[in-house]
């Protein structure tokens, strides 16, 4: 969505959330864990990020509690808890509530021991990955959050999908200046990027899809139905594709071999159909101060990201964004304005909302 005029039907953020609530419990979901996928599918819109907020509440959570493929209420069961390392095994739960579980364990294993990672397995979709890495910046630590997916990219030189989109976030506290927060996908875009491109009608850009046979294409159903997504880079090597390979292999296999989860062609299964308990998950924690004095970071991290932001741009470019920077602007934006919501993604939601026998989401129109 970044760079692209939002949709001027409009809701509040307090609406969106509750309405999230709502539509999470009336399938059986406790109210702590739909409030948990609230928080983060919520936070995922106002930062712009349209494919991973609540155009996903239907299709790839209410549904499939619906067709019991997931849980509404797993059993959560420890697998490890160690002073420094944490494992979970999410039951086959939505994966947005493991997930903040243990990114906490991390967290608070961190700030006693100077750092500390944990694993989920058996978990599923769960939003956006730099929800849980910003989850360490309250408490002024840096934070790393990685999950692996169905599978959707072809490697290198390959036709066979073999990895996710495998998003890797980390964030950065800087003082008083806004953190560095990075979320990226190791696919060129996430298949987020083409469900919204089939929604509003527009072809795909060069280098991020294929089709069946291989070849490039911009049409997002065929990439969807029978194509797959390109690695970060692009296919073959002269653009570093090689490159983005290699990063979702190796978010894969801290998320699934590390874990004790499903990997490998176990995952290859489509991402918008009815399956669960395939994804797994990877966290990470780290205090400052166990590496050197936190104030002083704190003002050097600035200081880089001023360095960045003072930089020239290119012509037809006003500045240099550094990461992050964007979202921030829309989360500003969009809690101002309202939260921009695709006309198409209403009509689920609507429909959706007439199913399971809730009030419709609020909504207005801006000029």
């Amino acid at each position: 969505m970044i760079g692209e005029e939002p949709s001027k039907i409009r809701t509040h953020e307090a609406a969106e959330h509750a309405f999230i609530v709502a539509s999470l419990t009336a399938v059986g979901v406790t109210e702590s864990d739909a409030r948990d996928v609230a928080d983060v599918l919520v936070a995922a819109d106002l930062r712009g990020v349209e494919s991973h907020g609540i155009a996903r509440l239907d299709t790839y959570y209410v549904r499939r509690i619906e067709a019991g493929v997931v849980v509404a209420r797993p059993e959560y069961v420890v697998l490890g808890d160690r002073p420094t390392q944490f494992a979970l095994d999410a039951g086959n739960g939505l994966g947005h509530p493991a997930s903040k579980r243990a990114m906490r364990a991390a967290i608070a294993k961190a700030k006693e021991h100077g750092l500390a990672f944990a694993t989920v397995r058996r978990s599923n979709h769960y939003g956006i990955a730099a929800y849980y890495a910003m989850m360490a910046l309250d408490e002024g630590l840096i934070g790393l959050s990685l999950t692996n997916s169905t599978h959707l990219a072809v490697p290198t030189y390959g036709r066979d999908k073999t990895t996710g989109t495998n998003p890797i976030a980390l964030a950065i506290p800087a003082g008083d200046h806004p953190p560095f927060v990075l979320d990226m996908a190791t696919t060129t875009v996430t298949f987020g990027r083409l469900e919204v491109s089939e929604r509003k009608g527009k072809p795909l850009a060069p280098g991020w899809a294929v089709g069946p046979d291989g070849a490039q294409t911009l049409d997002p159903t065929l990439a969807k139905t029978r194509g797959a997504l390109l690695p970060l880079g692009g296919i073959g090597t002269e653009n570093g594709g090689h490159k983005g390979y290699g990063l979702g292999a190796l978010v894969e296999i801290l998320c699934g071999v590390l874990s004790g989860g499903l990997f490998g062609r176990d995952l290859n299964t489509p991402e918008d159909g009815l399956h669960g308990g395939q994804t797994g998950h990877f966290f990470g924690a780290f205090r400052i101060d166990a590496m050197r004095d936190a104030e002083a970071f704190a003002q050097d991290m600035a200081r880089e990201l001023s360095t960045f932001e003072q930089s020239a741009p290119v012509p037809g470019s006003e500045r240099v964004q550094t990461a992050g920077e964007p979202e921030r602007e829309f989360t500003t934006r969009f809690r101002r304005e309202g939260v921009p919501i695709d006309p198409k993604v209403w009509e689920v939601l609507d429909a959706m909302a007439q199913r399971l026998g809730i009030a419709p989401l609020e909504r207005f129109t801006v000029a």
